[in-house]
């Protein structure tokens, strides 16, 4: 997911959190200016508008942080920014966000974090494979919550599919997001329409070999528009090697075609293999894909049905339980439990 669409899931729920005067009920403290709109700061404001009855107050990372009785750092790195400014506000409680580690990127070693992360109250977790990871590197499991992405239901709703739909795919071009895969798969399928939603995918060095194929087509498109792709898909397909999610997964599922995805990020969380999706390894071989690909065109269940509680009430749920510290499931209650419609 790129900065244009990011922008506009910010603008999206943009002016629901409101300062507070005195000392806020929680503050959130997000993304610097500069970031432009990260998805941290939709995920914040869709949060901020459904914690009825708690004042809610923000500032920006690098900004001092308001009076409150409970922070909620919506990227670890602000955390420990933090934590290196010695900030320890008297009676508050730290909640720390975390979708997935990159050491590299951030120059946080994973040790220093989980250090840093046991004096959080609470660290929320965007899959569970992060939480036992961070587990095992020493924070306190019960300090640990997981609790997967959203989407909007209301924007993106469920379609027939059909034997002739679209393979699709949706991410910004990242060499993490597994291009070569896309391209071999493409090769793989040519009587199969595949569809690449997203940004970017001109700097892949091999773009003409897959703007090449015949049965290829790249979509650059708004992000207000992606509903409308997601319709033509009757498999969607993530090869991504590293993630958080992917949030795309979710659009996706609730529109209703099947998934195929690597496991890794929340993926494995969503996806009961053969139930309501297809998992592979992240090392998988494009044959691998491609079979895994052709059994989803003949899966039958309501995809969209099992996450429907994966929309931006329940995750806020999930995620005021988890501050509040109370119980919250670590995944949708409706997974559990598979219709077997005939959804195709």
């Amino acid at each position: 997911m790129n900065l244009h669409e990011l922008k506009v899931m910010a603008r999206r729920a943009a002016g629901r959190l409101r300062p507070s005067p005195g000392g806020a009920d929680l503050a959130f403290v997000l993304p610097p200016p500069a970031a432009g709109g990260w998805v941290l700061d939709a995920i914040a404001r869709e949060l901020g508008a459904r914690f009825t009855g708690w004042d809610i107050a923000q500032c920006r990372h690098g900004e001092p942080l308001p009076e409150a009785r409970r922070y909620f750092f919506t990227h670890y790195a602000y955390y420990v920014a933090a934590a290196a400014r010695s900030w320890r506000p008297h009676g508050a409680q730290s909640h720390v966000f975390v979708t997935h580690l990159e050491p590299e990127k951030h120059g946080i070693a994973n040790d220093r974090l989980a250090r840093l992360l046991r004096d959080a109250a609470g660290v929320l977790c965007m899959n569970r494979a992060l939480a036992d990871t961070l587990q095992r590197l020493g924070v306190p499991r019960d300090r640990l919550h997981v609790v997967v992405g959203a989407a909007d239901s209301a924007v993106y709703r469920p379609h027939p599919r059909t034997p002739d739909g679209a393979v699709g795919f949706c991410s910004a071009y990242y060499e993490r997001k597994s291009p070569d895969m896309v391209l071999e798969v493409a090769r793989r399928l040519p009587h199969r329409r595949i569809v690449l939603l997203g940004k970017g995918w001109d700097r892949y060095p091999r773009f003409d070999e897959l703007r090449a194929l015949p049965n290829f087509d790249y979509i650059d498109a708004p992000y207000d528009t992606y509903a409308d792709h997601y319709a033509r898909m009757s498999v969607f397909v993530s090869v991504s090697r590293l993630e958080g999610g992917p949030i795309p997964l979710l659009e996706a599922m609730m529109s209703n075609a099947v998934p195929v995805a690597s496991r890794t990020g929340f993926a494995p969380d969503v996806i009961q293999p053969g139930r309501n999706g297809f998992l592979f390894d992240v090392d998988a071989s494009p044959d691998e894909v491609c079979r895994l690909i052709e059994q989803a065109f003949d899966l039958d269940a309501d995809v969209a049905a099992t996450v429907r509680d994966c929309d931006w009430d329940g995750y806020a749920a999930r995620v005021r339980a988890a501050i509040a510290g109370a119980p919250s499931p670590a995944t949708p209650a409706s997974v559990q439990a598979m219709p077997r419609e005939g959804a195709r």
